[in-house]
């Protein structure tokens, strides 16, 4: 929100961006794209940047959006009072939450037994080198379970679809059944994704891993079917069909009552 003027100034970030304009109208001034050498004004919070070189000019009318790429510079201020904008970012991870994020869920899975050990080394003339069979065979402890590629692909995953927002999560105060869960489906029950809820899979020839909120769970035969139906649409209209068999049912229940799938109540 902001009056006549009022802007936080000209600043860059590492989101692609959708400046939606909601309500009144915002001037939006772009300048060039910045990067870790930029100089900066030191603010803890924004990267507000001391000088700004205007490129391109627009002013947004309600209903109207910008997007503007990672890293370039922009300045946004109110134009007549009553301004509202929405900012809808997207952030990709960094190479530095990648390898830390990973690297912590390896850790997690090694016991206090699993340590360096350099019984069959050949003694060097000095004993302070650290020659290099000892750096090799301390290397290749290290690289050998960072790049186990099956294990990369199940923790990323879970890491790609954790929920951002938790607050956001909700399960059915009532869990159902599986005779419940098939009898409102019976009624004309139409499931849809919740919201809040990511989703996406990893396939294993005919089968796949469903990541949903950050869980794993394997599905086989119709589940994997139903799994990737449910990666590709937040709705889909033959209900039925796709929980013709045990497994699939069996999958969308145990999602429902993840809460991240729901009964869509305008049916």
């Amino acid at each position: 929100y902001a009056v006549d003027g009022g802007s936080v100034g000209p600043h860059f970030d590492q989101y692609d961006v959708f400046l939606v304009q909601g309500l009144g109208q915002r001037r939006w001034q772009v300048g060039p794209r910045c990067d870790a050498n930029t100089a900066l004004l030191g603010h803890e919070d924004l990267g507000l940047l001391p000088g700004f070189e205007v490129k391109h000019d627009w002013l947004l009318e309600a209903g109207d959006i910008l997007y503007l790429p990672p890293g370039y510079a922009h300045h946004g201020f109110g134009v007549g009072d009553d301004c509202m904008s929405y900012s809808i970012g997207f952030r990709a991870p960094s190479r530095a939450d990648l390898l830390s994020h990973w690297a912590d869920a390896v850790i997690d899975g090694l016991g206090e037994d699993d340590r360096y050990t350099d019984g069959t080394l050949v003694p060097v003339v000095n004993p302070g080198e650290i020659d290099a069979a000892t750096i090799k065979r301390a290397h290749d402890m290290v690289r050998g379970l960072l790049a186990d590629g099956d294990a990369f692909a199940a923790w990323f995953g879970r890491f790609a679809t954790a929920p951002k927002y938790p607050e956001l999560q909700a399960r059915p105060q009532r869990p159902l059944d599986p005779p419940r869960f098939a009898a409102r489906l019976a009624r004309g029950g139409r499931l849809v994704r919740a919201p809040a809820s990511r989703y996406g899979f990893v396939r294993h020839g005919r089968a796949v891993t469903l990541f949903v909120d950050g869980d794993a769970i394997e599905c086989r035969g119709a589940a994997a079917r139903l799994a990737e139906r449910l990666c590709a649409h937040n709705t889909w209209p033959n209900v039925a069909a796709d929980l013709r068999t045990a497994a699939a049912l069996e999958l969308a229940l145990d999602l429902y009552n993840r809460g991240a799938l729901l009964f869509d109540h305008g049916r």
